[in-house]
């Protein structure tokens, strides 16, 4: 029976949006994902409608009244850890309004910990742990035909008792072929001139997201493929190359390669840059790759078919570090990847994190040390957090403190303390890794070349900046206020 039905992208943070330091300067880009489960949902006749208030400045109230103004049968949240509480008061609030909508929660988060998340949150009705193409629209028509789901796989559901079960997984689409085209057209005529990803990661506006494959062969600890998968799949080259041409149909200048990792695949992604520029698409495109997987030729054969970035996950300056995190990554051929990325003619940026487990003064000033001469064109540093779901997570209070609060872990809160150090050493070692490679010459003189090439940046990077101050302010001054309270000891003796 034919729903209406109603996807929400919730806020990713509580605090003040104004002091949102997060997610300002970071993407606006509708999830790959909501995108897809709508096109399935057109497919079987529902009626579908997209909420996404990921951007900056989006209040709680704002999606209700917009949710509730759709007045849909069916709520789906997609929700990450940081979003999985507002997803929640969302919800609620909706159920307030429109007692007899159903609400489902779908994601990372509750595929990474389905019982844990159900139990939390009263207001999600269900839940859909792992891909939820199949499993999502199976539980709408058992739910719609009165039939059991109490074995459906990927469905998490409260028992009479009031006990959660979370069935077996949903399991994984091998042909992702068959899969419809993402709903770009749910989004209207906004898509994609109003929607903007990171600042320095595309080279020119409009810009559009693109996922070709799901999974990722390789261990990382501090990665959850609960919802894509270990094992690779991948979408065809003519499948892909219709993707991109209704992208540029729609104007896109950009696409941004969204796979874990787009080169996993050396013959693939052979085949698909000779069809790119058999094609002469309009736009540069940027991607994810691995530092073992690339060759200087095919580096070159990307940068024919228009490939503009690629981005490393690099984690750490330290050896010892990756070898724990990592284990496959060695630095000498990391820097050589890094080095022929960026002959090839092909911007290079780094992910890195700080405070993995291990971690100690010396490894903070090994990376520290790193970014002031490696070949990086953009480093991107977070803060290591161990979500549910990792390989980490099980197993990370042998390394040391582990503070779980899910509006916390937005991998920009020290939510971890390795044993021997301290949130002040972690939070000075922060700053300097930023300035180490920030008041590099190279490296501001090639930020000031992409800001007279992309006017666009010059506004997102001084309100983010404006931002980003700001939040630093409050943070210290939180932690000074909190550094100024009175033990629980001084407290018990206080007459």
């Amino acid at each position: 029976m034919p729903q209406r039905i109603v996807l929400l992208e919730p806020p990713y943070v509580f605090w003040d949006r104004a002091m949102d330091r997060i997610r300002d300067g970071e993407e606006s880009v509708t999830g790959w994902g909501v995108l897809v489960l709508a096109a399935v949902a057109k497919k079987r006749g529902h009626e579908v409608a997209i909420v996404d208030r990921k951007s900056g400045g989006s209040t709680l109230a704002a999606a209700v009244a917009e949710i509730t103004a759709l007045a849909p049968d069916v709520l789906g949240v997609s929700a990450t850890t940081i979003s999985v509480h507002n997803g929640a008061r969302i919800a609620a609030a909706v159920k307030e309004k429109l007692p007899q909508v159903t609400t489902v929660v779908g994601g990372p988060h509750v595929s990474a910990v389905p019982q844990a998340t159900l139990a939390a949150f009263p207001a999600f009705d269900y839940g859909v742990a792992g891909e939820g193409e199949v499993a999502f629209f199976a539980l709408l028509d058992a739910l719609a035909s009165g039939a059991a789901i109490h074995d459906l796989p990927g469905v998490v559901v409260r028992g009479g008792d009031g006990a959660v079960r979370a069935n077996c997984r949903a399991p994984y689409i091998d042909d992702l072929d068959a899969l419809p085209f993402p709903a770009w057209d749910v989004l209207g005529d906004a898509f994609p001139h109003r929607f903007g990803p990171s600042i320095f990661n595309y080279r020119r506006t409009p810009v559009a997201t693109l996922v070709s494959s799901r999974g990722c062969p390789f261990s990382c600890t501090f990665c959850d493929r609960s919802t894509s998968g270990k094992l690779g799949r991948y979408h065809g080259v003519e499948y892909v190359m219709e993707m991109c041409r209704m992208l540029a149909a729609r104007g896109a200048r950009h696409v941004m390669f969204y796979d874990d990792l787009f080169t996993v695949k050396r013959k693939r992604v052979v085949e698909l840059c000779e069809a790119m520029i058999r094609a002469e698409l309009p736009f540069t495109w940027s991607c994810n790759s691995h530092p073992n997987l690339l060759d200087f030729a095919t580096m070159k054969l990307m940068k024919r078919a228009g490939c503009w970035q690629i981005a490393y996950g690099v984690e750490s300056g330290s050896q010892r570090v990756l070898d724990v995190v990592k284990h496959e990554v060695k630095l000498p051929r990391l820097r050589e990847t890094l080095r022929l990325t960026r002959q090839a003619g092909i911007r290079a940026k780094g992910y890195l994190m700080l405070g993995h487990p291990t971690e100690t003064l010396a490894s903070l000033e090994e990376t520290r040390a790193f970014l002031e001469d490696v070949d990086l064109d953009v480093a991107q540093v977070t803060k290591f957090t161990p979500y549910p779901g990792t390989p980490a997570y099980a197993t990370i209070h042998e390394y040391g403190t582990f503070t779980e609060n899910w509006e916390r872990m937005n991998a920009m809160n020290f939510t971890f303390i390795p044993n021997g150090l301290s949130e002040d050493i972690l939070e000075d070692y922060f700053a300097r890794c930023y300035r180490a490679f920030y008041t590099r010459p190279r490296v501001l003189w090639g930020l000031a070349r992409a800001l007279c090439a992309q006017p666009s940046y010059l506004l997102r990077f001084l309100g983010y900046a404006r931002k980003y101050v700001a939040g630093a302010r409050a943070r210290r001054a939180g932690r000074d206020a909190a550094a100024a309270l009175p033990s629980d000891s001084s407290l018990a003796a206080a007459p």
